[in-house]
């Protein structure tokens, strides 16, 4: 398992991202740190320069796991379960977008806050539709690019909408691809899972991507996760993904990125 450190620029002091500002001089931030890999969370990939971070990756020994999309819903809110099928239709393309961009960077793209909230439980099963055929249309442009697509399931106080593993699963049930995984997150799990390793072993070879943070969103080993258990299970599932770091900053940046690489390779030694 390889570890990789959430990158954001412009966010704000609570945002669940480790290391802030310039994306270039953190991909060389990370690699000093140890880091295989870095996360970029951008509002719009269009923004990014991809060859500039792909030379300066080929330079230091690093690759980019994932894209994260979230700010596109932070920012622009837009969705997958909008009631406007205009906003529905510039969530997908801001998707497509990340897409066609981590084709070139060789990565995989997570949509989290973008699927959205349901607005009206009465009308469930209308906006879970509405996330499906946005969802379907992204996944005709990922076959064609060879990108994945990690589908997270976050806590009940953030969505109503895909809240746990067996959630997300049931979802990903109906698209029957390779290109479409789980994405489970520690920290949310945390909140709706009633025990973290067998939740993990029922999703199997469905888990694509991992977060880790502790149960206060600090980074590993600053809560009461038992980590050691956590990865003890990932290696017996035989995982191969990544580990990205999403954790809020304290008490630094440098501090969280170099406190979370440093805890989590003890036990991956000792593992």
């Amino acid at each position: 398992m390889k570890l990789s450190v959430s990158l954001a620029q412009n966010v704000s002091d609570s945002a669940p991202f480790i290391l802030r500002g310039p994306y270039l001089d953190n991909i060389k931030k990370a690699a000093e740190l140890g880091y295989d890999a870095v996360e970029i969370h951008v509002r719009d990939p269009r923004e990014l320069e991809v060859e500039q971070i792909l030379k300066v990756c080929q330079e230091e020994g690093i690759t980019v796991s994932t894209l994260g999309t979230g700010l596109g819903y932070v920012v622009d809110k837009l969705s997958l379960t909008h009631p406007e099928a205009q906003i529905r239709e510039k969530a997908v393309k801001r998707i497509l977008d990340h897409i066609e961009v981590a084709s070139c960077l060789g990565a995989g793209v997570i949509v989290g806050s973008m699927r959205g909230v349901i607005p009206d439980i009465g009308q469930f099963k209308q906006y879970e539709n509405y996330a499906a055929e946005g969802l379907a249309v992204c996944l005709e442009k990922a076959k064609k690019c060879g990108v994945v697509l990690f589908l997270e399931a976050i806590n009940r106080y953030e969505t109503n909408f895909l809240n746990t593993a067996a959630d997300t699963l049931n979802f990903l049930a109906r698209f029957n691809t390779p290109y479409l995984k789980v994405h489970l997150d520690t920290f949310h799990m945390n909140i709706e899972e009633v025990d973290l390793d067998e939740t993990l072993k029922k999703t199997g070879e469905a888990l694509g991507h991992i977060h880790f943070a502790d149960s206060n969103r600090f980074y590993p080993g600053q809560g009461h996760l038992d980590f050691k258990k956590i990865i003890a299970t990932l290696k017996n599932m035989g995982y191969q993904g990544y580990i990205a770091l999403e954790c809020l900053p304290y008490p630094s940046p440098e501090e969280a990125a170099a406190g979370a690489i440093k805890y989590l390779k003890s036990l991956l030694d000792e593992n």
